[in-house]
Formats: C-alpha cells, sequence, structure tokens
C-alpha cells in the first residue's frame, strides 16, 4: 500500500482529489507501477496507472544489483530543483523494509527514509546497493 504525503501530513480518503493510494498486495517478484498523478497502483502495466503525460521518477528494488520485486514511481512531469521533496510515498506490506537498490529517473533523487525519521540520499541515477545504513529498512521514499 502506497500513500503519498503532503507536507508532513499522510493524506487519508478518497476524497483528497487523487493523493490517496491504497493498492492491494502484488504477486512475488512482480514488476508494479505507481503514479502520483493517478494515485493508481498496478502490477497490470504502467498503462493502467500512468497519466497521459507521466515520466518515470524511480524505480525500487527489493533485491540488490535491481533484482527481486521492482516498482516504478510515475510523476506529471522531471523532478524541479527546488531544495525540496516533491513526492512523499509512504511503503506498506512487502515493501515496507526491503528495499534494496533504486534508481533515478527524469532528474528525481531519491531519498529513502526509516521508521526513526533516519534518511538516506539523495540517491541520484544507479545505485545497485543503497548501503547497510538503509538497507531493508526504509519505510518511506522521497523523490526530489
Amino acid at each position: 500500500m502506497w500513500t503519498k504525503r503532503v507536507g508532513a501530513l499522510a493524506v487519508l480518503g478518497a476524497a483528497a482529489i487523487g493523493l490517496t493510494v491504497v493498492p492491494t498486495a502484488s504477486a512475488a517478484n512482480s514488476d508494479c507501477d505507481f503514479s502520483t498523478t493517478t494515485g493508481k497502483y498496478s502490477c497490470n502495466g504502467s498503462s493502467q496507472v500512468r497519466g497521459p503525460n507521466d515520466v518515470v521518477g524511480a524505480k525500487l528494488f527489493t533485491g540488490r544489483d535491481y533484482s527481486g520485486n521492482e516498482v516504478t514511481i510515475w510523476v506529471p512531469k522531471p523532478c524541479p530543483k527546488n531544495n525540496k521533496v516533491d513526492y512523499s510515498i509512504d511503503l506498506h506490506n512487502e515493501l515496507r523494509n526491503s528495499i534494496s537498490s533504486v534508481q533515478g529517473w527524469s532528474t528525481c533523487w531519491v531519498w529513502l527514509s526509516r521508521a526513526d525519521g533516519y534518511r538516506a540520499g539523495p540517491f541520484q541515477g544507479n545505485h545497485p546497493d543503497v548501503g547497510s545504513d538503509i538497507d531493508n529498512q526504509a519505510v518511506s521514499v522521497g523523490l526530489s
């Protein structure tokens, strides 16, 4: 399950104009997609979730060297470099505490945060191993 956060608050409820996502659990070793634009999540191809102009913001992997389950995060446009996290997503279910490698796309930098508030990053470009201080510990992802 993913929940898009605005600032420090998690936005809950379908009336939040597409800012909330409550996807179902995905199958093992699957490639899934989540769009920050539409708030949709699916493991049945990106066309099921992304907006018409979405671009890939990041790819998250549960294994090192880009292996295991993969989630592609779609964003409405390349991430601006404005000294803030533009998209914040809480990880739930099988992805929580399981991210081991990441790829930043479309000028997006990836930040991984633990439950204790520690944040690692920014991960720019390809990172086949996020490092022992955050490996299998991330509970949320930020894109800036």
